[in-house]
């Protein structure tokens, strides 16, 4: 990460902030108490600021599908695959009472970015073709770890193109630590947590610069701009942790089980029809960070996490040009659901604030 990078997304991040702020209001209540209670905390010895980047990869996948015919008699689905490459930075704080730490954290792209790329797959469903909607359950336990849903498809419309997103998230998680005298990150001892807490994430896609195929009529060719999609997510989490100390040095792995629900809206410009829905389900945090002492003030952060988190539910359809697309419209919800699969790397630094003063 370059100097360059790292001023230009420092004054997008104080942009994001800003904006983030000024529309509090209209966050999930949870989250937005959450933001308002730590950011108007008294300064006590024990808080604590820092910044953080990092770079994500991973992919998130909209898909839906049936074996029964549908408006046009075709048995089958769609599959849109949106990569999740792409640097971040932000900003952190915290607070410490006793044996209880409170965290709060924002990260965001800063601007529009591009990734790998996207597809915009349509198949046919048969019978050696399987779906498998439960990827992840607690009772029994059970983890199908992709984000794809339908397997053993055949494409008759496939589509690859450019794509770009801007994406900001935020989080706020406490931690309740059974032993030590203090629940600062820079207590020195081995000890076991419970952690709790809200995660809000926010993303947009624009897929562009499509080449697409079309089996009947065949075509292949250029399309110009594909879709776009805008994702919200809230994300319920609980589970534990433990700190292992080494001197100034310190592993911590944690394992947190989520509960998430989203919204979104898809739409395709070539057809000019949107796709409106929602999902729920289930999803994990799996992480592991470690962490250096380089002053009794200071501390660097080095941390590695795995997200996931499978949803389904429904959408309906708004608009369209074909007779097929706009009679949609009126016919009722479909199923569908939505898959992120990601994980990133993040570096971060925490100060004391009476370091500062």
């Amino acid at each position: 990460m370059n100097i360059f990078f790292t001023l230009k997304i420092t004054n997008s991040i104080v942009r994001s902030l800003g904006k983030f702020f000024s529309q509090i209001q209209n966050l999930p209540f949870p989250l937005a108490l959450c933001f308002s209670l730590f950011f108007s905390t008294e300064v006590f010895s024990e808080t604590y600021i820092g910044v953080l980047g990092g770079r994500n990869g991973g992919e998130h996948i909209f898909e839906t599908g049936n074996k029964y015919p549908n408006l046009s008699g075709i048995r089958g689905g769609s599959r849109i695959t949106y990569d999740r490459n792409y640097n971040f930075g932000g900003i952190e704080g915290g607070y410490t009472k006793g044996k209880l730490n409170l965290e709060a954290k924002f990260a965001t792209t800063g601007w529009t970015v591009n990734t790998k790329g996207g597809r915009d797959e349509d198949f046919f469903l048969g019978q050696v073709s399987t779906e498998r909607n439960s990827k992840l359950s607690i009772l029994p336990l059970h983890l199908h770890d992709t984000a794809h849903t339908y397997t053993g498809t055949q494409n008759f419309a496939d589509g690859k193109g450019s794509l770009s997103i801007y994406e900001q998230r935020m989080s706020f998680f406490g931690k309740y630590f059974f032993s030590g005298e203090t629940a600062s990150p820079w207590e020195k001892k081995d000890r076991f947590y419970l952690t709790f807490g809200i995660r809000y994430n926010y993303f947009k896609y624009l897929l562009y610069d499509v080449n697409q195929f079309i089996q009947r009529p065949l075509y292949y060719g250029p399309i110009g701009v594909g879709l776009s999609y805008s994702y919200s997510s809230i994300e319920y989490g609980g589970g534990g942790g433990y700190i292992y100390q080494i001197g100034n040095f310190r592993i911590e792995p944690s394992l947190i089980l989520l509960i998430g629900y989203n919204r979104f809206r898809d739409f395709h410009f070539q057809r000019n029809l949107n796709f409106i829905g929602e999902n729920s389900g289930l999803g994990f945090i799996s992480k592991i960070q470690t962490s250096y002492d380089i002053s009794e003030n200071t501390q660097l952060r080095l941390s590695y996490e795995a997200h996931r988190m499978f949803t389904k539910g429904y959408f309906k359809t708004k608009g369209g040009l074909s007779s097929d697309d706009i009679l949609s419209g009126y016919l009722g919800k479909y199923s569908g659901g939505s898959s992120t699969k990601e994980a990133y790397i993040e570096f971060g630094v925490i100060t004391k604030l009476k370091g500062l003063l």
